[in-house]
């Protein structure tokens, strides 16, 4: 089977895609054996057996892009089989697939390497590889799930998926085709006509006498009046004076503007709504000596994109709401996660695929605007994780599925003096965090309670932070076994702690510091002074000018930083 000419990829389209990272919509495979001194292809039965998995994988998700003949970096590297083994692998999908799927496949050379491109459709009934069950595809993995959850996930998306239903009242002239343009621009099929990309997306489907608009096309591109095609389609922004809302006399709350407009164009404002609203503070989280939002930005970002994509539309009763508290920023939007597909799962980072609107999410990811699915929350915990912050929290309430970000740190108190020493270790963020809130000594439930994680990688983490002499291996083992800071990195900090407070009170009342002025200050000899000044200023709190007894020292940024905290 071959595509038909007009569906074919071209050769600047399939180069787009080998610059992609493998996803949930993309997968790359090399046909060639490694394993030894001398290249071979691949087994035939592993290739076929490879390419009915990934298959039904995809059409049992939201379909897909297979590449036969390419390594994992997207590099072309072809492969060696002859004739019959190719016709093998191009009929499988249809031959070893329960109901067979009808992919758009291609032979094409890249660089001189023939690869193999498997185009696979969302399949309207779960599909069983013979034999092997029923694959999912979530993110860059396979996995299985039963059929009957595929089947009904499916069903229920054509019984009563709204982006899927067809608008008999609405024609093109009801779709802003500029704006679609502008926004497949940034997708591998940029030089196709726009009215080609909606078709090929399932936007539109083509009609005996009008081509049928689904709402899928309306959310993304519809023209404005919105509410023509949905009432309630938008994002409302409130900002709360305070941690908790109040009515009446005491109402604190502002209501700061609706976002609305096909989402193609309301997703960019909704971000730019959010971004002035997310503050920056050096007092709050400043660990790393450096300006940070309250939110980790991919954070409060993805969480507004997957609001948008994955809502339940059929709801035109409500609409997204993100809500700006002193403490935390809400993010709500109607509609429950659907199966099998839980909050306990998400919050388990437990791989688990489900999509309400695929035909959207398909476009946004495309186009680079959201992540692939899988990858979205996950992520979200790794940002707020890295940035010291509390895990977000997920629940569902009364139909609507909430993620809540927290912007206050997982511990409090770590001196500046202490993050200066910290910030020069090389060390995780895991690490780093477990020094920062105790910076006395800890125990391994001390590490696994602020990081989350098992008994054996608090001990291989802070094994490798005794190997590096950081801290001091336990004088008692066994249950509450304590772990000391290392001699040094306490002299360092108690040399900090007892000599920038007496500088900034200083600097409060004189422009600089001479030698004289310092000893005086600490009742040091000279020498030791003259030490001490350059110690200071190798660690940016003091900077120098002139030389030898001409010298003076003026606050260095560090320094600054400590007399604003």
């Amino acid at each position: 089977m071959t595509a038909r000419r007009s569906d074919s990829l071209t050769e600047s389209e399939i180069r787009g895609l080998l610059d992609r990272d493998e996803g949930q919509f993309i997968e790359f495979k090399s046909l060639w054996d490694l394993s030894s001194a001398t290249k071979r292809p691949i087994e035939r039965r592993a290739a076929r057996d490879f390419v009915v998995e990934v298959v039904a994988a995809f059409a049992n998700a939201d379909g897909g892009t297979l590449l036969l003949g390419v390594d994992d970096d997207g590099t072309p590297s072809g492969h060696g089989f002859p004739e019959d083994a190719v016709q093998d692998l191009l009929e499988a999908p249809q031959k070893r697939l329960r109901p067979g799927v009808a992919c758009r496949i291609q032979r094409v050379s890249i660089d001189g390497k023939e690869l193999l491109v498997f185009e696979v459709p969302l399949a309207t009934e779960a599909v069983m590889v013979q034999g092997d069950g029923f694959p999912q595809r979530v993110g860059d993995q396979v996995t299985r799930e039963p059929q009957e959850i595929i089947n009904a996930r499916k069903q229920a998306y054509r019984r009563v998926g709204f982006e899927l239903r067809v608008r008999p009242d609405m024609t093109l002239d009801d779709v802003d085709l500029d704006l679609a343009a502008r926004l497949f621009a940034r997708t591998v099929y940029k030089d196709r006509p726009v009215e080609a990309l909606l078709e090929r997306y399932g936007l539109i489907l083509p009609a005996a006498r009008a081509t049928a608009i689904t709402n899928a096309c309306l959310l993304l591109f519809g023209k404005e009046p919105a509410v023509r095609w949905h009432a309630r389609a938008g994002v409302r922004f409130f900002r709360v004076a305070g941690r908790e809302r109040k009515h009446g006399a005491e109402r604190n709350v502002t209501q700061l503007g609706r976002v609305e407009g096909p989402l193609s164009r309301s997703l960019p404002e909704a971000h730019r709504v959010a971004r002035d609203q997310i503050r920056r503070s050096e007092v709050l989280h400043d660990l790393f000596f450096r300006e940070m939002p309250e939110y980790p930005e991919f954070a409060w970002q993805e969480a507004i994109v997957n609001a948008m994509a994955h809502r339940d539309y059929e709801d035109q009763a409500r609409e997204i709401e993100v809500w700006f508290f002193d403490d935390r920023m809400e993010v709500k939007s109607p509609g429950e996660p659907i199966p099998p597909v839980t909050v306990e799962l998400l919050r388990q980072h437990h791989p688990v695929h489900a999509s309400r609107n695929p035909l959207i999410v398909r476009v946004l990811a495309d186009a680079g605007i959201m992540r692939e699915e899988g990858e979205g929350i996950p992520r979200i915990f790794d940002e707020m994780e890295v940035s010291f912050l509390r895990a977000p929290d997920l629940a569902v309430e009364a139909g609507e599925f909430k993620v809540t970000l927290h912007n206050e740190p997982v511990f409090r108190g770590p001196s500046l003096e202490w993050q200066t020493i910290v910030r020069g270790l090389a060390l995780s963020p895991s690490q780093m965090k477990v020094l920062l809130a105790r910076p006395d000594g800890f125990t391994n439930e001390d590490y696994r309670d602020l990081n989350g994680v098992d008994r054996d990688r608090a001990y291989r983490d802070i094994q490798e932070m005794v190997g590096l002499g950081v801290v001091l291996p336990p004088t008692a083992h066994g249950r509450g076994a304590s772990y000391r800071i290392a001699p040094d990195l306490h002299e360092a900090r108690a040399f900090l702690a007892g000599r920038l407070p007496s500088l900034s009170g200083h600097f409060a009342k004189h422009t600089q510091l001479k030698n004289a002025d310092y000893r005086a200050l600490f009742s040091v000899t000279r020498a030791a002074a003259t030490r001490e000044l350059r110690r200071l200023v190798d660690d940016g709190y003091l900077r120098s000018e002139g030389e030898k007894r001409g010298a003076r020292y003026l606050p260095g940024h560090r320094l600054g930083q400590a007399q604003s905290e």
